[in-house]
């Protein structure tokens, strides 16, 4: 019996080191299959086109924080240079804008001609007589 034991086990591995061979030449052989080639003419992966293609695009747009830093100043201070250019009357004229006129001032317009007229008409004999003279 310990022959017949023996023989089993012997057999045993031999089929199992054939099952595991087989898998993996199976494995390896499928693996191969479904790698696709993702490589263009240069002979460059697609991660390696996708890598290339954001370095140039930094690059192109690569700009410091210090250099931002500087065009913005600058435009601030173009912006304060114009407004102090402009006096603060100069501003003043051109945020006006022409006052429509209102019903007290058209009232006070023709209770000043109104009075005119009044003192013209009401006059005495004797303011009469002195606009005649001269």
């Amino acid at each position: 019996m310990d022959e017949n034991y023996f023989i089993g086990l012997i057999v045993l591995f031999i089929l199992s080191f054939a099952i595991f061979k087989k898998d993996k030449s199976s494995s390896e052989t499928v693996s191969k299959a479904e790698v696709k080639s993702n490589r263009d003419v240069s002979g460059a992966t697609g991660v390696a086109k996708y890598l290339r293609n954001q370095e140039g695009e930094l690059a192109s747009k690569k700009e410091s924080g210090v250099a931002k830093y500087l065009q913005a100043k600058e435009a601030l201070n173009a912006n304060k240079e114009e407004k102090l250019a402009i006096s603060g009357v100069a501003k003043y004229l051109a945020n006006k804008e022409e006052a429509p006129i209102s019903g007290v001032s058209k009232y006070m317009a023709r209770q000043a001609v109104h009075a005119k007229k009044m003192a013209k008409e009401n006059v005495s004999g004797v303011e009469k007589y002195l606009n005649s003279r001269s």
